[in-house]
């Protein structure tokens, strides 16, 4: 545990650069909606009907189940790529754990960004004039966990069993599901498949969280027995993985 404590503030540096990337973006995206005296979302699509800073949480929870894929890319992959897994790996520390403090390090920086953009946006908006209520810092915590817990599970998972390209398969694995409940009529069999995966309770919980809300209870339980059951598997896959001289 000791030695874990020890790596974690380096494991946080790895995704630092990642991690301001991707807040700029966060921000770039959403900076069109925040026009002075009026919602970007005025048009109806707004988080519950709320106006302010916080009708931009449909958008921001949406932009970081994007930007979470990227974050969580390389967990077990990149040990590979850059044959540094059997090095690392050799420090007392034990393989499962190795790979729970770096998949904790991507939440820590996933984190990190839904708090600084949620409060640049409650900046911008005031600062341009606009009232009602602002996004959550203490939801934007949750709203990261809620997303990382699934998607920061599933790419874990895909690390461990791809040498490349896991980022894209995570942001397909949120993107898809998406467009397909959003363009297909419920009854249709491909809606229905795109309504296994917990996307949609993901979002709708990480949109709640950030508006302030109490999430849907059902929504968290979903997202969790998912995203818990993805992270054993991903842990254990990872974990049983056999480092040879070429990896």
């Amino acid at each position: 545990m000791r030695s874990l404590a020890v790596l974690f503030p380096r494991l946080l540096r790895d995704r630092l650069s990642r991690s301001v990337v991707a807040t700029a973006l966060v921000l770039l995206f959403t900076s069109p909606l925040l026009r002075a005296g009026k919602s970007g979302f005025a048009d109806g699509y707004m988080a519950g009907g709320k106006l302010g800073a916080a009708s931009t949480a449909n958008l921001v929870g949406l932009l970081l189940a994007l930007a979470a894929p990227w974050l969580a890319e390389g967990v077990v992959s990149d040990l590979r790529r850059n044959g540094s897994g059997p090095l690392l790996l050799t420090r007392p520390v034990s393989r499962p754990g190795f790979y729970f403090a770096r998949w904790l390090a991507g939440f820590a920086c996933l984190a990190g960004v839904a708090i600084i953009a949620a409060a640049t946006i409650n900046m911008a908006w005031s600062a341009g004039g606009g009232s009602g209520p602002g996004l959550s810092l203490a939801g934007s915590i949750g709203a990261g966990l809620v997303i990382w817990i699934w998607v920061g599970s599933t790419v874990l998972l895909l690390s461990a069993v791809l040498d490349r390209g896991e980022a894209l398969a995570g942001t397909l694995l949120v993107a898809i599901p998406i467009a397909l409940t959003a363009s297909l009529p419920t009854t249709d069999l491909l809606s229905g498949a795109g309504r296994v995966l917990p996307v949609r309770p993901m979002l709708s919980a990480a949109r709640a969280l950030l508006a302030g809300d109490v999430p849907v209870h059902s929504s968290l339980v979903t997202t969790g027995g998912w995203g818990l059951a993805i992270l054993a598997v991903g842990l254990l896959v990872a974990s049983r993985r056999d480092w040879r001289a070429g990896d």
